[in-house]
């Protein structure tokens, strides 16, 4: 299961820095991106970076364990090889997630936000997540969060140039 979406981000594509703003995303911050968004974290475990988030999509409660693959101004790539999907919120199955970013041009100096996340499931989970439209929940949920996230860059985006001021 594989879905991405992209949306305007205000911000011009040489003042955006996605490696700084997801290794210092606050838990208030998160959840404001999405109503879905339940928590989450920044970790450091063997001087590998990454964050724990919290989501309820779909009636299932997923606990992602993110580490940084790749990350930079441009984009990063995290990955959660034990991810937890509660069905129901009740019913532990593992899961595993990859969640990437990027920044691209847009149009006349702004730029887009492109999130893709990708849920890697059993064979009987897929048959049991498709049984109970997890693909749609998941599509809404990224197309929810990615402005959401967009709102977020650019807001510290403002600040930073009124403090500059």
């Amino acid at each position: 299961m594989k879905t991405s979406h992209c949306t305007p981000l205000h911000v011009p594509i040489q003042a955006v820095d996605l490696e700084e703003w997801i290794f210092s995303l606050s838990d208030e911050d998160y959840r404001a991106a999405s109503p879905q968004h339940r928590a989450a974290g920044v970790t450091r475990s063997n001087g590998i970076r990454g964050t724990i988030n919290v989501e309820s999509i779909g009636g299932m409660l997923i606990i992602q364990h993110y580490r940084e693959v790749t990350s930079g101004a441009q984009g990063f790539e995290l990955l959660s090889e034990r991810s937890r999907v509660y069905l129901f919120h009740v019913v532990p199955v593992p899961a595993r997630v990859r969640w990437t970013m990027a920044v691209e041009p847009g149009r006349n100096g702004d730029s887009q936000l492109r999130c893709t996340v990708e849920l890697t499931l059993s064979f009987f989970l897929r048959l049991l997540a498709a049984t109970a439209a997890t693909p749609f929940f998941i599509r809404r949920h990224v197309r929810n969060e990615t402005p959401g996230f967009a709102r977020d860059i650019e807001r510290k985006h403002a600040a930073r140039q009124f403090a500059k001021d």
